[in-house]
């Protein structure tokens, strides 16, 4: 009888620790490592992502394994689409969490195999690759498959959370390919990338791409309104240690902090760089007879500097590269801007360039001198990202030594609330009919002050070109009452030259607007 008491006992306690593994999501891996944990209480955070970072600058430099399956690698982006990951194995699915985990599988132009990790009670686990998990559609699989998927890894992930509807989780958050990373706040939709760091980017350099090869995610909790996110950057270049303390809402933001470690020399290092693409504007003629009014992600690059200014440059898609070198000591902010937010600018049911996301970057503590560069290349195709924008350092890190910065992102509809100036709202450029020798540039102007101005206003325009006299520019404003804007009218002689505006507005003595900044001649 004690004998069977005992076996019953057993029993009871076996099922117990399977009623734990199910509902702590736990794989037979993830309770290995557990049971491994020795009785220390580390805590697993930045100071721990940048000692691995250590230890990889120690070692020679290793690239990233790449998988590339027969039948997968190289296919086009619909095809891979096509691979899905199964929604019922989500990560911490069944606990209750307001985020979950899904991952991304290697194939179309995504090879690099990452490493992920789940922290859990200060305790990295690792989350092993597992083909289960995803459906591959009608995608013909190789007969060796079965065999290469033993030794297979993730390219990258994304995160679900109820950012639209309580009891909906979806995607606003994913992390593959490099050092990219995209993210978007309620009621938007994927556009422009963030990337952990630009290495000499530019239209004559070698690009290097360094990549987020491994991931450390902090299991949340059931009441935290943020995930918190490290990763560790390795480069031939460069290794880093990154925190992402990611949180999603009205508007999304992500703190990131960052140390990197120089092993070679590099012409260029870019800090926080966002990448978007810029096919066309309200400016120039649709491309290729496309349909649609307007094509982009980004229409402008909004920087306040140091004294609190601020300028717009309007973006182009320029007749051959263009790297813009904008000299900005302790910026006090930057980012490409989605300013147009109208449906009929695009006309685009199925991509929705109006709901795609401005991303602003704010600088923490002071950066000191540096430069901001803007790089814009030619395309014919809305999939290129061919806009980028990153801020360099006057004076690079020492090799070898860690270099930390921190900012934080800001996923906003237009520009940050703090810009109480008023703002370009669009512009063309063309020819005066009346006046053939002559170009024309027409600027809108709004703003909450801007509106409440009487039309008789008498204001000014101050305007500079660095080929045109100023004898030799005449222009109009006045405002237009259905649209609550104030437009500008510029003439100018007409040339081929390439030349540099920058216009604002005054009201006695006092300026009004920001400052617009346009490189004539460059675009297509």
């Amino acid at each position: 009888m004690k004998k069977l008491n005992i076996y019953l006992a057993l029993i009871a306690l076996v099922l117990c620790v399977v009623i734990v593994i199910r509902k702590n999501d736990l794989t037979l891996t993830k309770v290995a490592s557990l049971l491994a944990i020795s009785q220390t209480t580390e805590t697993f955070d930045f100071h721990t992502a940048d000692s691995i970072a250590k230890q990889k600058l120690k070692s020679k430099f290793s690239p990233t394994p790449e998988f590339k399956i027969p039948g997968l690698d190289g296919i086009s982006f619909d095809d891979y689409r096509q691979i899905e990951y199964k929604p019922d194995v989500a990560i911490w699915k069944n606990l209750a969490l307001p985020y979950q985990l899904h991952f991304f599988h290697p194939g179309h132009i995504y090879s690099n195999g990452i490493q992920i990790y789940e922290v859990i009670g200060e305790k990295p686990v690792e989350i092993p690759y597992d083909a289960s998990r995803f459906n591959f559609g009608d995608l013909p699989l190789s007969d060796e498959f079965a065999e290469l998927s033993k030794k297979l890894r993730y390219t990258g992930f994304r995160v679900h959370y109820p950012i639209n509807q309580k009891e909906a989780l979806e995607e606003f958050l994913v992390f593959q390919g490099a050092s990219y990373f995209r993210a978007i706040s309620k009621d938007q939709v994927y556009g422009l990338s963030g990337r952990g760091l630009a290495i000499n980017t530019g239209p004559k350099d070698r690009e290097e791409f360094p990549i987020f090869e491994s991931f450390y995610i902090k299991r949340p909790q059931k009441t935290d309104t943020s995930i918190t996110i490290y990763a560790i950057m390795n480069g031939e270049s460069v290794v880093g240690s990154y925190e992402f303390i990611v949180k999603p809402g009205e508007i999304t933001t992500i703190d990131v902090r960052a140390k990197i470690y120089l092993r070679k020399k590099i012409k260029r290092l870019g800090f926080a760089p966002i990448t978007s693409m810029y096919l066309y504007g309200e400016s120039d003629n649709p491309i290729l007879g496309n349909i649609h009014p307007e094509v982009h992600d980004s229409d402008g690059l909004l920087i306040q500097n140091k004294s609190g200014d601020w300028e717009w440059r309007p973006l182009i898609n320029p007749k051959k590269t263009q790297l813009t070198r904008i000299q900005l000591d302790s910026p006090q902010g930057y980012g490409l801007i989605q300013r147009d937010r109208k449906f009929k600018s695009y006309q685009d049911e199925k991509l929705k360039y109006h709901l795609r996301p401005s991303v602003w970057v704010e600088p923490k503590g002071d950066w000191g001198k540096g430069n901001l560069y803007l790089l814009e290349f030619t395309t014919n195709l809305d999939s290129d990202d061919n806009v980028t924008t990153f801020w360099e350092p006057a004076i690079p890190p020492n090799l070898n030594e860690g270099y930390e910065f921190s900012y934080t992102l800001h996923y906003t509809e237009r520009s940050p609330k703090h810009h109480t100036l008023g703002k370009t709202s669009a512009f063309y450029r063309g020819i005066d009919p009346v006046f053939p020798k002559e170009k024309m540039f027409t600027i809108y102007f709004t703003g909450d002050y801007l509106k409440s101005l009487d039309r008789k206003t008498d204001l000014k325009a101050v305007i500079q070109n660095d080929q045109i006299t100023s004898e030799d520019i005449r222009y109009k404003i006045e405002k237009i009452s259905e649209l609550d804007q104030w437009r500008l009218q510029i003439w100018y002689p007409s040339s081929d030259e390439e030349s540099n505006w920058t216009v604002f507005l005054e009201n006695e003595n006092q300026r009004i607007t920001e400052t617009w900044i346009y490189r004539d001649g460059l675009s297509k």
